[in-house]
């Protein structure tokens, strides 16, 4: 069986459609798993039309009238996964934003701890919102995102003001291209178990 991953969407809010990309990336999906930020119920219905929807509310989604579990737990084939955005308090996400800064690689503050002791006991953890790609394994248990459709160098430097959005950018500048680069994932569910995959879009051919 074979899962598309999708996160951090942005549609309405920052981009004006989902890139033709994304769909022609998940075109043999058996299940989409959309780990939030969606801001428009219209991609739900785009990826619908490909293959049913699992998908949980981001911190923007809020903002945009969407109303979505915070996490779900998907069972497949045998296989458990967990569906999270990944969002915590301001008062965790701000010092771990300053540590990353002044590190220069991601500084989490426990987030993956975090999101296992949420979730239980599962195979796999999939979640979004750091819009940079993750494969790790936590306390025995893998933890993946893709990264993001929507990435923040695509938007016009001069929208990134404050110190926030600024040391943002510098953080950003210290990943690979390919680290920044829009994507989507990819799981396998086989006999052999859970496999997971990045899908570029830059690699991707979408038709018409």
């Amino acid at each position: 069986m074979r899962i598309g991953v999708v996160a951090d969407t942005h549609v309405g809010e920052v981009l004006p459609a989902l890139p033709p990309e994304v769909p022609a990336a998940l075109a043999e999906c058996d299940l989409i798993l959309h780990a939030g930020d969606i801001t428009c119920m219209s991609v739900i219905d785009e990826l619908e039309r490909i293959a049913p929807v699992v998908a949980v509310q981001g911190d923007h989604d809020r903002l945009a009238g969407i109303d979505l579990p915070r996490e779900r737990v998907v069972r497949v084939r045998g296989r458990s996964i967990g569906l999270v955005h990944g969002r915590r308090t301001r008062a965790i996400e701000m010092p771990a934003a300053g540590l990353s800064l002044a590190r220069r690689r991601a500084v989490l503050l426990g987030l993956h701890r975090h999101m296992a002791r949420r979730l239980g006991p599962v195979d796999l953890i999939v979640h979004g919102h750091l819009h940079m790609p993750v494969d790790t394994v936590v306390g025995g248990t893998r933890v993946f995102s893709p990264g993001a459709v929507y990435i923040p160098e695509e938007r016009d430097a001069s929208e990134r003001t404050g110190v926030k959005g600024r040391a943002y950018m510098r953080f950003r500048a210290g990943m690979t291209d390919d680290e920044r680069a829009a994507a989507v994932g990819i799981v396998e569910v086989g006999p052999e178990g859970l496999r997971v995959r990045r899908v570029l879009l830059r690699d991707v051919r979408a038709d018409g």
